[in-house]
């Protein structure tokens, strides 16, 4: 075939369009190829370059933040972890503002900023943490950094006696929206209980002896832990959270008085008397668990108070000889405990005693109930106040930051009593419970009796507004 039909047949460079490397062997083709290449990849790293130096010169920006919001409410010292796109240059205090306000420490360590929050947060509450200033190692261009974290939102147990012969039952709620609650256990004759992260341990007694249990949230799997030898009664309960250490007292059948025991939930757990001071079972009148540690601050039989590590490490530490133990301060840093002139608030590691200077009620001086240390000079106290006729007593819970007393709560009706109160681990809520003075009380409970109709009033200790108000006794959060 030749001539102009053979060209027309003749394929043109081989697959390429037409026109395309016209007169262009392979090699040459391979060449141009490598080069397009080239320059496309020299274009693509000079513009990434050029975002790099961008973003290097706006400054370090927020890439990533970590907080755990269920523990920011339980525990004091949790942190916020803000992460950012380079190694940020340390950042002082005075850079940092959380809206609302709460106490906090930072540091700084590569491309982390730490926000550490001294107390524990509020429940249900969004905050923000602005930084300003904030520039790299390397190049002083300063950016802000700035979140938002919700906290979880409260959420209430409490028992709730049956009437009519049915059991007693530990219910579970959202501290709003009560209609959602949750039967976690029943049984005859429930007397005190402690929640953990997975597990709620409860008291039940017949009368004359007592059971101990650890029940899961869902009320099926149920373990009963060992009890000192012999028939007998726990006449006091509590437990630490976050060392999961169970303690209370224990009073065998026949006695008289109440030997202190301490078990701890890892391990064996087996059920141990707490040695006093010299060596020998300790007797104890009254007791409270320190906050967030295997540790509880005991008055002894002698009057004598003083702290127990109950994992045996350290030694007891002794403060000294008082008439009454008034609590432990939430912040587990102090206690109030009473002489017969006055309160004074004790510095657990130091035992610096300090005078209580409590304010006025209502312009005039009250008798002085139990109390809840909520800040460093901020108490939490059931007060009873004479009537100006002196025949009878109007009682109350005030808020006392020893400047003045602000009402908390006050029965709405003179035949309303109040039966006792606690406060929320982070100090943002009161928990009255109160029942009809007409109710009748069953004192064959060996812990805490109360009527069966108990009502329980949450109210919020900065606004002294009532958030929720739910049947039962001995609130825990």
């Amino acid at each position: 075939m030749t001539g102009p039909l053979r060209d027309r047949l003749q394929p043109a460079g081989r697959g390429r369009a037409p026109g395309e490397g016209a007169g262009l062997d392979d090699a040459e083709l391979g060449r141009r190829q490598r080069l397009r290449f080239g320059a496309v990849v020299v274009v693509l790293a000079v513009v990434c370059a050029l975002f790099g130096v961008l973003s290097n010169l706006q400054g370090p920006k927020l890439t990533e933040t970590r907080i755990d919001t269920e523990a920011a409410v339980a525990q004091p010292g949790q942190q916020l972890r803000m992460f950012a796109n380079q190694v940020v240059a340390h950042v002082d205090a005075d850079q940092v503002v959380v809206s609302p306000a709460a106490p906090h420490t930072v540091s700084t360590s590569g491309d982390v900023i730490a926000v550490r929050f001294t107390d524990r947060l509020r429940y249900g509450t969004d905050y923000t943490v602005t930084v300003t200033g904030v520039s790299s190692v390397y190049q002083a261009r300063a950016s802000e950094l700035s979140t938002t974290f919700g906290t979880a939102a409260a959420e209430t147990w409490r028992i709730v006696h049956g009437v009519d012969g049915s059991d007693d039952r530990i219910e579970r709620a959202p501290l709003t929206g009560g209609a959602d609650r949750t039967v976690v256990y029943q049984a005859p004759r429930i007397q005190a209980f402690e929640v953990f992260d997975t597990a709620v341990a409860v008291v039940t007694d017949d009368g004359t002896t007592s059971t101990l249990s650890l029940v899961a949230f869902d009320g099926v799997a149920v373990e009963d832990l060992p009890l000192p030898d012999g028939p007998g009664l726990i006449t006091r309960f509590g437990a630490d959270r976050t060392s999961t250490t169970l303690a209370f007292s224990w009073r065998p059948q026949g006695a008289e008085t109440d030997a202190l025991y301490a078990m701890p939930l890892q391990g064996e757990r087996a059920a141990t008397p707490v040695q006093s001071l010299a060596g020998q079972p300790l007797t104890a009148l009254d007791w409270f668990f320190v906050p967030g540690r295997a540790t509880v601050v005991v008055q002894s039989a002698d009057e004598s108070v003083a702290a127990y590590d109950l994992t045996g490490v350290a030694p007891p530490r002794p403060y000294g000889t008082f008439v009454s133990l008034q609590g432990v301060a939430l912040d587990g840093g102090t206690i109030v405990a009473a002489t017969a002139v006055e309160s004074s608030r004790i510095d657990l590691e130091t035992g610096e005693q300090t005078a209580i200077p409590f304010s006025a009620v209502e312009g005039g001086t009250p008798f002085r109930g139990e109390l809840v240390a909520i800040g460093e000079t901020t108490y939490v106290q059931q007060v009873a106040i004479p009537t100006s006729d002196g025949a009878a007593y109007r009682n109350l819970i005030v808020v006392d930051d020893e400047k003045e007393a602000r009402s908390l709560y006050e029965p709405s009706t003179a035949g309303t009593t109040i039966e006792g109160f606690s406060v929320s681990p982070n100090g943002q809520y009161l928990a009255v419970e109160t029942a009809d003075a007409t109710a009748e009380t069953d004192f064959t409970y060996t812990i805490d009796p109360v009527p069966a109709t108990v009502t329980t009033t949450v109210v919020d200790i900065a606004s002294g507004g009532v958030v929720a108000s739910f049947s039962g006794h001995s609130a825990a959060w």
